[in-house]
């Protein structure tokens, strides 16, 4: 499928508000929002003058915002349009001097070896064959941090559901949600790792009017999605068998260290 009908979409490129760089600074609903949660382990981290690899960039609106945190952002992607565009935002935020753009299948021209102390996957592993993750994994150095936000669905019932439900998808090719053994096996390459998962009935957020405009306002909207993110915490908490029926898992891990080697 080509990606020029999502790339004109983007054709006009604002900065990036001020208010969104303010979010992800603060984090104060972390353990609500899955891209907060993100945040705040790359801040725990620390991302300033590390070299972050954000994987299928698209348009680069998260390569843009890691930037714009500190971090010296190399994005990676298979869409000669939507690089364009990536570029085109870096240089109206200011941060191109920060950001690299690079056209590449990472299955067939790998990327070095240990070149990135982090590594950020935003819903993007659901393109690929995971294949993609070995060849991912071993350009972080050992002892990198790996932080991967997917789709997912380990229950074939909600499945069956959400086929039968007029949702709409990005419309890339080869998109799907992923499985508890996928998850696994993505997992299996990190030191430790952490999964999290999200949006139990937080899923039914896509259904609230301006559900992407609560910083800017529509207090009824965020009063309700607040309180729905934060039944899901203290259900999920409670319950944690109920994460098989959750929509987003986010995994953390660091690369392990070489034999012999301390952190």
């Amino acid at each position: 499928m080509t990606t020029a009908p999502r790339a004109r979409a983007f054709a006009q490129v604002d900065p990036t508000p001020t208010w969104v760089i303010d979010r992800y600074a603060r984090c104060a609903r972390w353990r609500l929002f899955p891209k907060e949660f993100i945040f705040k382990r790359l801040q725990a981290f620390g991302i300033q003058k590390k070299r972050v690899l954000d994987f299928d960039c698209g348009e680069g609106v998260l390569s843009s915002q890691l930037a714009l945190l500190g971090g010296h952002v190399t994005g990676v992607d298979v869409s000669p349009d939507l690089l364009e565009i990536a570029k085109r935002r870096a240089e109206v935020d200011g941060i191109r001097h920060r950001t690299e753009f690079l056209l590449r299948d990472i299955v067939e021209e790998p990327l070095p070896e240990s070149a990135f102390d982090v590594i950020v996957c935003y819903a993007a592993l659901r393109h690929a064959d995971l294949r993609t993750a070995g060849r991912l994994f071993a350009s972080l150095k050992p002892g990198g941090l790996a932080v991967i936000a997917e789709p997912i669905s380990f229950s074939r019932l909600f499945q069956r559901l959400r086929d039968l439900l007029p949702l709409e998808t990005d419309g890339s090719g080869g998109e799907r949600q992923l499985s508890r053994e996928d998850i696994a096996f993505i997992s299996g390459f990190l030191s430790d790792p952490t999964i999290v998962y999200f949006n139990l009935f937080g899923r039914l957020a896509r259904f609230l009017p301006n559900r992407n405009r609560i910083d800017r306002g529509h207090p009824i909207t965020r009063t309700v999605l607040v309180s729905v993110l934060t039944l899901d915490r203290l259900l999920l908490r409670l319950f944690p068998f109920l994460s098989r029926v959750c929509s987003t898992a986010v995994i953390v891990g660091r690369k392990p260290l070489a034999p012999g080697k301390k952190t």
